[in-house]
C-alpha cells in the first residue's frame, strides 16, 4: 500500500480472500490536495507570524486528512466478494453475473465498479455500489460473448468515501470455468432426424399366450420351450409371445444430418436448437458428435450444452 505507486495484483474472487492493506492503492483526490496544501500554508504562517489560531488551524485540518483517510481505506479493507454465475449462458446474449458481498460487518460502503472488459476511463463504465447489510447483491452485466469457455474478467473498484479526500483503489480478478453455450439457431429440421409415430408391435419373451414358435437357441431359458410341441412331434422350438405397444426410439440429433460444407459455429448452434427442442417436448434423445456420443441419461441436457460449447 503505497501513494501513487502501481496498482497491486489483483487477488482471486471465491468468496474467501478479504483485501488487506497491500491490496490497495490511495492517492490523494482534488479536495484532498486542497487541504494538504493549506495546511502547508498555515504552518508556514503560524511559524513565521506565530499565531496561535493557525497552529490551531493546522491540527484541525490535519486531523480531518487523517480521520479522512483512515475511514477511505476501510471502504475497501476487508472486503470479501464472489460471483454466483447463472445455471446456463447462450452466445450472443448479455451475461449476467450476481457479485456478493460476503463480509459480516454491518459497514457501510460506497463502491465505485468499471464493468467494462476494458479498461477505459469512460464514466459511463463505472457503476455505483451501495452496499450495506441489506443491499449485498449486484448485477455485473456483460455484454454478449462467443462460444466457448468466459475469459479471465478484470473488476477494477474505487471508493472516494466517506469524505472525498482520499481515492482508494482496487483490482479483483475472476478466472473460474464458466462455459457459453451455442446461440440456439432455429432452422427445420433434416428429414433424416424426424421421428416416426407410427405404432409397432415389440416381440418379446413375456406375456401370456405365445406368438410364434423359433427354432431352439441354446441360450434360450428352460422355461420358454415348447415342450408339449417337443412331445407332439419331437421337434424342440422356443416360445416367443407379443406385446402390442408403442415403442419410443430416442431421436437422433447428429451432426451428419447436414452438409459437410457446413461451419462449426452454424453447426453448434443448429444441434444446440434441436437439443433445447427436444428438452422442451421432453422427448428422448441422443446427441451425436465427432468422436463423441451422448446417450439419454441423467444431466444430459447439461452434458450436451457443454460439448456443444467446447466443441
Amino acid at each position: 500500500m503505497w501513494p501513487w505507486s502501481e496498482l497491486p495484483a489483483p487477488i482471486h474472487i471465491d468468496g474467501y480472500q478479504a483485501l488487506r492493506l497491500k491490496n490497495v492503492r490511495f492517492s490523494l483526490t482534488r479536495l484532498g490536495w486542497g487541504l494538504s496544501i493549506a495546511c502547508i500554508l498555515l504552518w508556514i504562517m503560524a511559524v513565521n507570524y506565530q499565531v496561535n489560531i493557525a497552529y490551531a488551524l493546522v491540527f484541525w485540518l490535519m486531523g480531518i486528512i487523517f480521520f479522512g483517510a483512515a475511514a477511505g481505506l476501510r471502504q475497501l479493507t476487508g472486503l470479501v466478494l464472489e460471483i454466483i454465475p447463472a445455471a446456463e449462458y447462450f452466445a450472443q446474449r448479455e451475461i449476467v453475473l450476481t457479485l456478493r458481498a460476503c463480509d459480516d460487518c454491518k459497514r457501510r460502503r460506497w463502491l465505485w465498479l468499471r464493468t467494462g472488459l476494458e479498461e477505459t476511463e469512460r464514466a459511463k463504465d463505472w457503476q455505483l455500489w451501495n452496499i450495506t447489510p441489506e443491499n449485498r447483491e449486484f448485477s455485473w452485466r456483460l455484454p454478449p460473448q462467443n462460444r466457448g469457455y468466459l475469459p479471465t474478467l478484470r473488476l477494477a473498484g474505487a471508493s472516494m468515501a466517506p469524505f472525498g479526500l482520499l481515492m482508494v483503489e482496487a483490482n479483483w480478478e475472476f478466472h473460474d470455468e464458466i462455459i457459453i453455450f451455442p446461440s440456439p439457431l432455429m432452422h427445420d429440421l433434416p428429414v433424416a432426424s424426424v421421428d416416426q409415430s407410427d405404432d409397432t408391435v415389440q416381440i418379446t419373451m413375456s406375456g401370456e399366450n405365445p406368438a410364434y414358435l423359433l427354432p431352439h437357441q441354446n441360450t434360450t431359458p428352460l422355461k420358454y420351450i415348447a415342450w408339449k410341441h417337443y412331445a407332439k412331434s419331437g421337434q424342440l422350438l422356443d416360445k416367443y409371445f407379443e406385446q402390442s405397444g408403442s415403442v419410443v426410439e430416442p431421436a437422433l440429433i447428429s451432426y451428419r444430418n447436414y452438409p459437410a460444407n457446413t461451419s462449426k459455429e452454424k453447426l453448434a448452434s443448429m444441434l444446440c436448437f434441436r437439443v433445447l427442442r427436444a428438452e422442451a417436448r421432453g422427448e428422448k434423445y441422443i446427441l451425436e458428435l465427432p468422436h463423441q456420443r451422448f446417450e439419454a441419461g441423467t444431466a444430459q441436457r447439461t452434458y450436451c450444452l457443454t460439448a456443444l460449447g467446447t466443441w
